[in-house]
Parts: C-alpha cells; sequence; structure tokens
C-alpha cells in the first residue's frame, strides 16, 4: 500500500478520535448543566426569536400576538395531566402541569424520574402557551420522542400524545 495513503487513513484515524472526545465531552457538559441554566437558555432562545421576528419587520404581527396572550392570559388556563411510566420499575404516577414543568432525573425537576438511568438530569421541559401545551427538548443526550418521532424544537403536544423520555414514558391525559 502506498505510503502517501496509510498518511491519509492515519489523518483520518486521528480526525475521528479528536470528534468522538469532543462528542463525550458535550454529553458530559449538558449532563453537568444545572436546572436553571437550561431554563435560562430556553428563555433566551425564545426571546431571541422574537426579537428576530420584530427585526424583520414582524411588528404587527408581533403586536397581535402580545394582545392574543394578553387575552388568553386573561381567560381561565386549561390544564394538562401527565401519567408516567417510570423506566423498568413501571411504577405509574400522574402529574398535573401547570404553567411549565421540567422533566428529567434531577430532584430539583418539577417531575423527577430519578429511577430512569437514560434520562437526564434536566431532559425536557412542557410548558403552556395561551390555552396551547408544548414540550421540548432540554439537550438531552438521548433526545425525547413525541409519539415515536425525535423532536428538536418545541412541539405541540395533545392529550393522547406520548412522550419518551429515557425509558420512561408519559401520556399527555388532558
Amino acid at each position: 500500500m502506498p505510503l502517501g495513503l496509510l498518511d491519509l487513513f492515519k489523518y483520518v484515524l486521528i480526525a475521528l478520535v479528536w470528534l468522538f472526545f469532543l462528542r463525550v465531552l458535550r454529553a458530559v457538559w449538558v449532563e453537568v448543566k444545572s436546572p436553571a441554566e437550561h431554563a435560562m437558555s430556553a428563555t433566551k432562545a425564545a426571546a431571541g426569536g422574537a426579537v428576530a421576528k420584530r427585526r424583520a419587520g414582524h411588528l404587527a404581527s408581533s403586536n397581535a400576538e402580545t394582545a392574543t396572550s394578553r387575552a388568553a392570559d386573561s381567560a381561565p388556563s386549561r390544564r394538562l395531566s401527565v401519567k408516567l411510566s417510570v423506566g423498568a420499575t413501571g411504577q405509574v404516577k400522574s402529574y398535573e402541569i401547570g404553567t411549565s414543568a421540567t422533566i428529567g432525573r434531577s430532584s430539583t425537576c418539577t417531575i423527577s424520574i430519578a429511577a430512569d438511568e437514560f434520562a437526564s438530569a434536566v431532559h425536557a421541559r412542557v410548558f403552556q402557551n395561551g390555552d396551547v401545551y408544548f414540550v421540548e427538548d432540554l439537550g438531552s443526550t438521548n433526545g425525547t420522542l413525541l409519539n415515536g418521532a425525535r423532536i428538536t424544537s418545541a412541539t405541540q403536544i395533545r392529550p393522547g400524545d406520548r412522550l419518551l423520555i429515557g425509558r420512561s414514558t408519559a401520556e399527555v391525559v388532558g
């Protein structure tokens, strides 16, 4: 085999080892971040989206959204209930979701699933916007699945939907 080709393979192997190392560091960083940092980064992302909308010249629609959200704030909020089956234990619990709830292994989460070793410390967040509920993954290692499909951004949930968080299944009751 030519020496040039062997050198190329050597450099590709070194690059792959570095990529693997960086991926492991990212996974550790995500697990170490505190729940407050997760919530703050999610809030900043939502605020950044609103600022970008306004800069794009959507002031009229932004004002309409503000009026709609004020009307929704004055209306009684809809409640959401989640029936959670935790990991291998199969233990089922029901939780009432207010305007926002975090789900994860950490004891600081609104819904703590400490028994599920495949869930991240702060895995996902369920929140209400007006009369609609959304779920978003908070940078978890294994991701969050909604009805079998991995979610990459805040996604609307409805009664009957199933969330897979680690090995725990949450059914949205309504």
